[in-house]
């Protein structure tokens, strides 16, 4: 029984050189070749390295308790570069453990890295930019917040994304102005053991542009925007996910602040090469008349009523008032937000954002017709926290000064908490809200996040919902002590009348204490609480790995972090 512990809670690295595009290989090496005399001068480079010895009891309803002893070495590198035309940062990390349980014991080493880069020859007419990652994700949405390579690592899936893309804007024409792009990426993950055999491996493409009026324009305010994505779903032979989406409206004032607006929308989705898909392909358009209050560019609210166009009977010639706003209260404040109708009903989209010099929010709700792969892809950024390429802890980040600001090249937005995906190729219908605050004076740093999610599967009978709550909270004691908490909290439901579901409580919390030796050396204690109580069984097969659905985690860190400037 404890060999087979030790064999589940540690996967064995595997080659992964055929999860790799090469097109993507290819691209990259290019953009290298194009860009390496520039690159030569001018790197930045840090680094850091830690040890830790973690002491871990492990309760668990399906197999008992018992506890490991585990070393961890973590070497961290960072390399940034920044220069007029051109900026990047690459970050490798690798996690060697060392794990002992009664006479039994194992060694693993998972290496991970994340690059960015953006080169702009010919400032905004011409950008190309490059980033992808390679890293352990959790793949089961039920074991969301408690999976990592101590815990639950069954249920992470090795994944390698990479993505480039090329963006030309014309900002200044007088008359008109627009931007466009035009990106491919690659996703591919390794199988896991609870994923009952499934990988990913897609390409996308997507092309997307807008056309927007100019400020000469007085009278005629119009607006065009389109979009094209392609996602190849060959590891799972269902076919190309396909979606298209145009929509544009005219403003046509008859007095300084009022206007008609003409409005009208386009949507389809359809899955290609397979004879099974008529409940999947969806088109869906609109069209509508309403007025227009606006003050500026940044300022303005439209109502108006419309009516559908839908290849299904119930949401053909339907009507419906439609929303869209925009309205800067500050510089420091910003809201924009839409509501109207689409194939699946009623949608709507939301983003507020507040900055002052302590204390910045930001707040966004999307709805739209995905797959896993398309979000890892293109994953979400609403951090409210700059911090420096080489930070361990959110105590070495600052708040923005701006709503626009653009970090340097040793420098990102750091979520605060992450999306929970099951990894699959089903199409969903993603409806999504993230709320993340941060607040940084004097020795207090606080980060909180409140998210939702509900992936409803076009291709399955099953909806899966997560609400998840976030906060950590950094209190510096002195120049060179620092306390460190956090707690997170998930509900995971699935429901389907065909598998079987069920619901998921999720804890993941720690508090530690950090103390700097000079600049280089810091030594920590952390202790951390585990736990996922419920009665589900992860929907992508495979159970809840080798702790099942009731356990808990508790752990005792002791560690050193030298760091390399």
């Amino acid at each position: 029984m404890e060999a087979d512990i030790m064999d589940i809670i540690m996967p064995k690295e595997i080659s992964n050189s055929r999860l790799v595009s090469s097109s993507v290989n290819i691209l990259f090496s290019v953009f290298i070749l194009a860009t390496n005399l520039e690159a030569l001068a001018g790197i930045n480079v840090t680094a850091n390295a830690s040890a830790n010895s973690v002491f871990q009891d492990i309760n668990s309803e399906e197999n008992g308790t018992f506890s490991f002893t585990t070393l961890s070495v973590n070497p961290n590198v960072n390399i940034s570069y920044q220069s007029r035309t051109l900026n990047g940062l690459w970050q490798g990390k690798l996690t060697h453990l060392e794990r002992d349980r009664n006479d039994a014991s194992r060694e693993d080493t998972y290496g991970e890295y994340s690059y960015s880069a953006n080169w702009n020859p010919f400032d905004e007419l011409l950008v190309f930019q490059v980033s992808g990652a390679l890293n352990y994700q959790n793949a089961q949405a039920g074991n969301f917040l408690v999976s990592d390579f101590l815990t639950n690592s069954d249920a992470l899936a090795k994944t390698r994304s990479n993505r480039i893309g090329v963006t030309s804007t014309i900002s200044q024409g007088d008359w008109i102005r627009g931007t466009g792009q035009a990106s491919y990426s690659d996703v591919a993950s390794e199988r896991n053991a609870l994923n009952n055999g499934f990988a990913l491996n897609n390409d996308s493409y997507q092309l997307s542009g807008t056309l927007t009026n100019g400020d000469e324009a007085k009278y005629l305010i119009w607006n065009l925007t389109g979009s094209f994505q392609s996602t190849d779903r060959a590891q799972a032979n269902q076919g190309a996910f396909i979606s298209r989406n145009a929509s544009g409206f005219v403003d046509i004032h008859f007095l300084p602040n009022w206007a008609v607006r003409v409005t009208g929308t386009h949507e389809g989705n359809q899955v290609s090469a397979r004879n099974d898909t008529s409940n999947l392909v969806r088109e869906f358009d609109s069209y509508g008349v309403g007025i227009t209050y606006r003050q500026s560019t940044n300022r303005f609210i439209s109502l108006t009523a419309n009516t559908t166009n839908s290849d299904l009977e119930d949401d053909d010639n339907e009507t419906f008032v439609g929303l869209d706003a925009q309205w800067a209260l500050s510089t420091r404040t910003q809201i924009s937000a839409t509501y109207g109708r689409r194939f699946f009903g009623e949608t709507a989209s939301a983003n507020i954002s507040y900055n002052s010099k302590y204390f910045r929010t930001a707040f966004g709700y999307s709805e739209d017709v995905t797959n896993v792969s398309r979000l890892l892809a293109n994953p979400e950024n609403l951090g409210v926290f700059v911090c420096p390429a080489n930070s361990l802890t959110i105590a070495s980040c600052f708040q923005p000064n701006s709503l626009s600001y653009i970090p340097n090249a040793d420098e990102q937005f750091v979520q605060l908490t992450t999306q929970n995906l099951e990894f699959n190729d089903n199409v969903i219908i993603r409806k999504s809200s993230n709320f993340q605050i941060g607040y940084n004076f004097s020795r207090v740093t606080i980060g909180m996040s409140l998210r939702y999610s509900e992936d409803d599967a076009l291709d399955q009978d099953r909806l899966t919902r997560t609400y998840s709550l976030g906060s950590t909270l950094v209190y510096r004691l002195g120049s060179y002590t620092n306390i460190n908490a956090s707690v997170n909290y998930a509900d995971i439901a699935q429901r389907s009348e065909t598998i079987e579901g069920g619901n998921s409580e999720n804890w993941n919390a720690s508090l530690g204490l950090e103390r700097a030796f000079g600049r280089a050396l810091a030594a920590t204690l952390d202790l951390n609480y585990i736990d996922r109580s419920g009665d589900l069984i992860n929907g992508g097969g495979g159970g809840n790995g080798a702790f099942g659905a009731n356990y808990t985690d508790r752990r005792l860190t002791l560690g050193i972090t030298y760091t390399f400037d």
